[in-house]
């Protein structure tokens, strides 16, 4: 399995502005940067998006995306995402105010997108992928994803404050390779990460211990006003296998 942190800032600073992984390069992650990816012939090799939810540095480029990639042909991209993400797509995004209707259009012209609704703890086959999908603890309705080949699986928690359902699944796992765990905040504004629902250092440690076994741990979402000090943070405490993602990089599994 291959999973690239697609880069989002144009600055050429680290930051991790809007947030998507792509697998495969075929299937990503939410659609923070997606439509920003690449060239056209890549960004048309892409067939699903999987939201983990309705956050908007999470799907901001979903609709250019969806438009820059559509021919026509009725080929077209489903987008996967549990009821409260899609419900907030037909009503927030694709109303005819914020950007056309691709939904409505879809049902009388050849479409430019399927939605298919996800349910936690319910498996779907995605391309060669299995994707289970698990509630988090967010401020919204928040999935993380279990995403398998026949070879290895990668853990996708989102934004998440402290859970468990997550490593419950991710335990029982025995092809587990990775894990992309956000740490948004720095220690020093632990009462942030707690109304917000994100981690910080201490509350990522925390999380990783939950899995009781050591796999590689690719941190991401770190705040870009905050992160040189969220990384001082991590490397002060020296949690054994765990990195800081790279944008652009393809991690191989």
């Amino acid at each position: 399995m291959q999973v690239t942190i697609v880069p989002s800032s144009v600055s050429g600073q680290p930051y991790q502005l809007f947030t998507t992984y792509l697998i495969n390069g075929t299937v990503a992650v939410d659609a923070g940067s997606l439509g920003l990816f690449g060239t056209a012939e890549e960004q048309s090799r892409v067939k699903h998006v999987l939201l983990t939810h309705a956050h908007l540095d999470h799907l901001a480029s979903l609709a250019p995306f969806l438009d820059a990639v559509y021919d026509g042909s009725g080929d077209c991209v489903v987008v996967h995402a549990n009821a409260h993400t899609l419900e907030c797509l037909r009503n927030d995004v694709f109303n005819n105010r914020l950007y056309p209707d691709f939904v409505q259009i879809s049902t009388f012209r050849p479409p430019y997108l399927k939605l298919n609704e996800l349910r936690p703890g319910e498996p779907v086959q995605v391309g060669e992928l299995r994707v289970t999908p698990v509630e988090v603890n967010h401020v919204v309705p928040t999935l993380g994803f279990l995403i398998e080949d026949d070879h290895s699986a990668v853990v996708f928690p989102s934004d998440t404050g402290p859970t468990d359902a997550l490593w419950d699944a991710a335990r029982a796992c025995a092809k587990l390779k990775a894990v992309f765990l956000e740490c948004t905040f720095p220690r020093g504004m632990a009462w942030l990460a707690d109304l917000a629902k994100h981690l910080t250092p201490d509350l990522f440690a925390a999380e990783v211990k939950k899995l009781g076994r050591p796999v590689r741990y690719v941190t991401v979402h770190l705040h870009p006003r905050h992160r040189d000090t969220v990384i001082a943070e991590l490397e002060a405490m020296k949690l054994p296998d765990v990195e800081i993602g790279q944008f652009g990089t393809t991690y191989v599994f």
